[in-house]
């Protein structure tokens, strides 16, 4: 992946009230957020349900508290169209449990996914998975009006049901400004969708082809954007996977394109192959 960097200068005419903008890349709807705590951040998609916010956008803060009563308080919000919320998500259990943002059809498919594979690690911006007695941050920008739901999808947790709804009211102002694309900040060979370009790097069906997010050296963990893993029969998301070997970390970085194999391995999804895409 080719890195750009924006002068101040630069930004400056393009983007007015923005002084700087970290190295990225971006296309089509995509929205950065320059604010991400983390070495490697993971650009943030316009999905049906919205796209991860800019801390300096948000207008509210709502907390959210999850407890072994496989409940969520409050277990519903009601949004403006447009508005960046920062949800501050308690688990006050004494198991793990998870937030998991979107459509009806998304939950539905990924609840049954996580029954089949519970080792699942979701990376995406809208999930959080919360260690008993603590909190996760998300921050959402809801672009889209509708009705989506929240839910943890640890297994049996869901169908206890461990949900709650987002309603999101329509705004004129809000969904004419999402209709306008962007100035395009990047080079146009981007433009290609990612998952295009996953299907077409596959050169041997045993692999899976993906894009590394994040290198996670302390954990011995990749989070890789993928297609199809087939050996799994999941699709294509984001995810974590721990790696088997640690010198396989030193030879990737965020942005690189790459080819792996993942297996399951004592409760957890294990890459026992990784090369760069040729």
């Amino acid at each position: 992946m080719k890195v750009f960097k924006l002068s101040t200068l630069g930004l400056l005419a393009v983007l007015s009230g923005m002084a700087t903008m970290p190295n990225a890349w971006a296309h089509g709807n995509e929205h950065i957020d320059p604010n991400m705590k983390v070495d490697n951040p993971i650009m943030a998609e316009e999905s049906e349900f919205g796209r991860q916010g800019i801390t300096k956008d948000v207008t509210r803060t709502i907390d959210i508290s999850m407890s072994d009563m496989m409940r969520f308080t409050p277990d519903s919000l009601n949004i403006k169209q447009g508005e960046t919320v920062r949800l501050l998500i308690k688990n006050n259990g004494r198991i793990p449990h998870e937030f998991v943002l979107g459509t009806k059809a998304e939950i539905s498919e990924h609840a049954e996914m996580m029954k089949k594979n519970p080792e699942m690690e979701h990376a995406d911006a809208s999930s959080a998975r919360v260690a008993p007695g603590k909190t996760a941050e998300i921050i959402w920008q809801f672009t889209k009006p509708g009705k989506f739901l929240y839910a943890c999808l640890i297994p049996g947790h869901w169908d206890a049901g461990m949900q709650g709804s987002v309603t999101v009211t329509a705004s004129k102002a809000a969904s004419a400004a999402s209709a306008v694309v962007p100035v395009a900040l990047a080079d146009q060979s981007m433009k290609a969708m990612p998952e295009q370009g996953m299907k077409s790097m596959a050169t041997d069906d045993k692999y899976t082809s993906g894009e590394i997010k994040k290198v996670d050296t302390a954990q011995g963990k990749l989070t890789i954007k993928h297609g199809d893993i087939k050996n799994l029969g999941m699709p294509g998301m984001t995810m974590i996977f721990k790696v088997n070997d640690p010198a396989m970390l030193g030879g990737v970085k965020a942005g690189d394109a790459v080819q792996f194999v993942v297996e399951r391995k004592d409760g957890a999804l294990v890459i026992t192959e990784l090369k760069k895409a040729p």
